[in-house]
Formats: C-alpha cells, structure tokens, sequence
C-alpha cells in the first residue's frame, strides 16, 4: 500500500535486473501517487477526484474506459 508498493518494486526490480525506463502505470485511486510519480508515462483511469486534479496539474494522460 502506497509506499509499501514502491519498496516492493524497487525489490523486484533489483533481484530480477530490471530498469523502469519507459514503464508505464495506470491507476485510478489517488493511493497510487507514488508509484505514478515514478515512471515515465503515468496514466489516469477513471480516476477518483485526487488523482484527476493531480493528473490534470502534471499533465498525465486520462482514460476513461466507461465511455
């Protein structure tokens, strides 16, 4: 959960030799603003309130998929 989700990734990342250049991530709850932070093509979907003004202020794509 939040920032139990980026050490868990930085973990992952580091036993198997990964890089997260050019990762994307979506997500639709504000409880994943970190991890958004962390790659290079974060992506809002049908994002709770929060996360669409965060979105919106950085710019970050948004998707709904109810249209």
């Amino acid at each position: 959960y939040q920032e139990g989700k980026i050490m868990r990734l930085n973990e992952w990342l580091e036993q198997n030799s990964v890089s997260m250049t050019g990762c994307t991530f979506y997500s639709d709850s504000h409880n994943d603003l970190l991890l958004l932070n962390h790659v290079d093509h974060p992506v809002a979907v049908d994002p709770d309130e929060i996360l669409r003004e965060t979105a919106t202020e950085k710019g970050w794509n948004i998707l709904s998929l109810r249209n």
